[in-house]
């Protein structure tokens, strides 16, 4: 038998690259030294200039767990919409507390931002997404660009400012969470609670920490835009939360979008859905003016 194929037109094609390294940290034994990695899902035309935005996601698992590749198929139809999608893993609360965390997503961002010609891609166009644990650490990077606490010494000197930022039902406020659990004193809260996992130790004895990883205190007028997503059947982190970002950068005065996700509780099928996807994909191009690409 012989056949014939032939394509009036053709889709998107993208590729990838796995476990690409991007910096190296302290092990949990801290006598030696881990390398930290990051996926790359990108494009395969040559951009016009001055290269392709990128899409830096940040994933979720309550600080004590990291699988970059696990939204990776997602994610890739932001590759086929003219995004570098870069998935970058960062430590774990079992390997190190807070602001460990946070140093490895602006280290990162660093990284990607260095060696953007080596990308295709425009280091003035860079968007940070994430999920849960990940959209807290996304969002507290894009309002927190040169904090010292924050930042890393590799790839030392190059901005952490972005253009845009994109948080699914991540935590911004962790007295409000406290609150809402019914956790008023440490007596209410079990020792494997991911907080006190993240702060490695009870919240409210380490109050300067927990201030200090709170992305709410951190809103002004000179934050990058924000579109954020949350289901409104969400049992782990409340609505409520969103909420308050939202409403904290519309007093500051910040172009922001919070878009309610009908049906949907944490982190369900309906955040895999390309309706979502596209609806973000039309948010960024439009935040990061997509069009000059």
């Amino acid at each position: 038998m012989r056949t014939t194929l032939r394509f009036s037109s053709l889709d998107p094609v993208v590729r990838t690259t796995l476990n690409l390294p991007y910096c190296t940290v302290p092990d949990f034994y801290g006598g030696g030294a881990q390398a930290l990695h990051m996926h790359v899902v990108y494009p395969v035309p040559e951009p016009a200039a001055p290269g392709y935005p990128v899409l830096l996601w940040i994933c979720g698992g309550g600080w004590e767990c990291c699988d970059p590749a696990n939204r990776l198929h997602d994610l890739s139809y932001f590759a086929e919409r003219g995004y570098i999608v870069c998935l970058a893993e960062y430590r774990v609360t079992g390997v190190a507390p807070f602001p460990a965390q946070i140093q490895d997503v602006k280290t990162a961002l660093r990284f990607v931002r260095k060696h953007a010609r080596a990308f295709r891609a425009d280091p003035d166009r860079i968007a940070l997404m994430g999920d849960s644990a990940g959209g807290h650490l996304v969002t507290l990077a894009g309002l927190t660009p040169g904090k010292a606490e924050f930042t890393g010494a590799q790839w030392a000197g190059v901005s952490e400012a972005v253009q845009a930022v994109v948080n699914w039902y991540g935590v911004v406020d962790f007295a409000g969470m406290l609150a809402a659990y019914g956790a008023a004193d440490a007596s209410a809260m079990r020792p494997t609670d991911c907080l006190v996992k993240l702060f490695g130790a009870w919240p409210q004895s380490v109050p300067e920490q927990v201030d200090l990883a709170t992305p709410l205190r951190y809103v002004s007028p000179e934050a990058p835009p924000f579109l954020i997503l949350h289901g409104d059947r969400d049992a782990t982190v409340p609505f409520a939360q969103s909420e308050a970002l939202y409403e904290a950068l519309e007093r500051a005065g910040v172009p922001c979008e919070l878009c309610t996700v009908e049906g949907a509780d944490h982190a369900t099928a309906e955040f895999s859905q390309v309706g979502l996807l596209r609806h973000i994909a039309d948010w960024l191009d439009a935040a990061l003016g997509k069009g000059r690409a």
